[in-house]
């Protein structure tokens, strides 16, 4: 059985993740009792057991969460003074939630408050919080189930895993947008069931990382997850791959036969990629396989039965498709079975950031650099960016940021030059870098706080600018906008 241990430098990237977003300190505690995860004075204390009598021993015997709020030298909680080290404890205030795996605790993630400005920031958003370390937890729970079914998958037939995804799922599987919590919520619905499943979304916007996460998530996870990219196959070999072949059953064909995708998947998950790009010709055979959970081979006799989930993806409009006869009405009902839309990153502008800092996070260690700042202006700037690319497109910049980064701190300048002078920032030429910058940020300043605003549209613009009003006043006047 896998241990929360055994993931322990994914444990402390999800832990540095979650403070440079929350901006407050996190800590992440084994069935042992051991810390295994930490940011600010617990990133020195990793490898020790937490104190007996502790808020996260408690959650550990308990499984339940636990919420100390502000905690005074004068009036301790109940769960303090049992603490062994209660007179010297430094947090002001502490969150914690239990990390569950089929249903016995093997861990704790917990937030912390070490200074007043932490305190208020824990205080203010305490059940936003909450929802977000549920989350939280519920994927190192996922990423456990993950860990121990590639672990089985090592003695399995080679050809049935052929398509395995290598990479973690949940690695990238982030967010805390309402529009991401709500995908999440339907997908642990839906997992433990075996209903096909359509996804749909923009490219780029994660849908094979959500099949992987349904698969992941549900029984058949110790199961094959076989992956068929529908336009990657040439049109001539598709039957073939998809269903397998019997021996000698065409020219080339060889002589021990061919199994298919949808039997090399048995028992497992079939993820059909870009359906909409599945030829006409096809459609009728892959729907009689869905209707009829069996397969015939080419050149086979007899069908053969399949005990298989399917999930199939696009990003093309499948309605339009079978307005215009391109795309099986058929088909489309019988795959649109449980329909899931994955929004694009324009429509969760909350999720750039904590994406980007995970991406950051990635490519620094891949790449030996720390990156611990972004420039606000910049952050803000990527924040209103459209994203045509969704989260792909971000991976690929954080990686390129990383890769020109000169200090810790990511800045315009450090930015393809190609895509900010597509996005007009500061293209005149023969401007200077700081004036191409002061450019940009007086556009900034003109669209959260126009000529003429109220003081109170004033001080939303300074909040959401993350700088103080004085701040905010000082800048405007300087580009000549009150």
């Amino acid at each position: 059985m896998a241990k929360i241990a055994q993931i322990q430098s994914f444990v402390q990237e999800y832990a540095e993740t979650i403070a440079q977003v929350l901006k407050v300190d996190v800590t992440i505690v084994d069935e042992k009792s051991i810390r295994i995860g930490g940011t600010g004075p617990y990133e020195g204390k990793i490898g020790q057991l937490v104190p007996h009598g502790s808020l996260f021993r408690k959650i550990l015997e308990t499984g339940e969460h636990g919420e100390l709020g502000i905690i005074l030298n004068e009036d301790k909680r109940r769960i303090c003074q049992r603490c062994a080290i209660s007179n010297e404890c430094l947090e002001l205030a502490t969150m914690g939630f239990p990390i569950m795996k089929q249903g016995k605790t093997v861990g704790v993630v917990g937030i912390m408050a070490f200074n007043p400005e932490q305190k208020e920031r824990i205080i203010a958003s305490a059940s936003k919080l909450g929802s977000f370390l549920t989350h939280m937890s519920s994927l190192l729970e996922s990423k456990l189930r993950l860990m121990e079914a590639d672990q089985r998958a090592e003695n399995h037939d080679p050809k049935a895993m052929e398509a395995k995804n290598q990479n973690s799922t949940f690695t990238t599987m982030i967010g805390q947008s309402p529009a991401f919590r709500r995908l999440m919520s339907e997908v642990t619905q839906i997992s433990q069931g075996k209903s096909t499943v359509l996804i749909r979304g923009e490219s780029g916007t994660g849908k094979e990382l959500l099949a992987k996460a349904i698969h992941s998530a549900s029984s058949r996870n110790g199961q094959p997850y076989v992956v068929v990219n529908c336009p990657s196959i040439p049109e001539s070999l598709l039957e073939s791959e998809l269903f397998g072949y019997e021996g000698g059953a065409f020219t080339g064909a060889s002589r021990e036969g061919k199994l298919g995708k949808f039997e090399l998947a048995q028992h497992g998950t079939i993820f059909l990629d870009e359906i909409g790009d599945l030829s006409l010709a096809l459609q009728p055979k892959l729907l009689r396989v869905i209707q009829e959970r069996t397969v015939e081979r080419i050149g086979g006799k007899k069908p053969i039965p399949l005990d298989v989930r399917v999930i199939a993806a696009t990003n093309r409009d499948l309605e339009s498709m079978t307005n215009n006869g391109s795309f099986r009405s058929d088909l489309f009902y019988r795959l649109n079975v449980i329909p899931l839309y994955v929004p694009p990153l324009r429509e969760r502008k909350e999720d750039i950031e904590i994406y980007l800092r995970h991406f950051l996070n990635k490519y620094g260690q891949s790449l030996g650099k720390e990156i611990w700042k972004v420039d606000p202006v910049l952050m803000q700037w990527l924040k209103s960016y459209h994203w045509p690319g969704n989260i792909r497109e971000l991976e690929n910049i954080a990686e390129y940021l990383v890769l020109m980064a000169k200090s810790d701190c990511i800045t315009f300048a450090e930015m393809p030059r190609n895509l900010v002078e597509k996005e007009n920032v500061s293209i005149s030429q023969g401007l200077s870098l700081q004036e191409r910058l002061g450019d940009y940020e007086k556009s900034v300043l003109a669209h959260c706080a126009p000529r003429g605003s109220s003081l109170d549209v004033k001080k939303c613009a300074a909040k959401e600018l993350g700088i103080s009003l004085a701040t905010l006043y000082r800048k405007l006047e300087k580009y000549q906008l009150i």
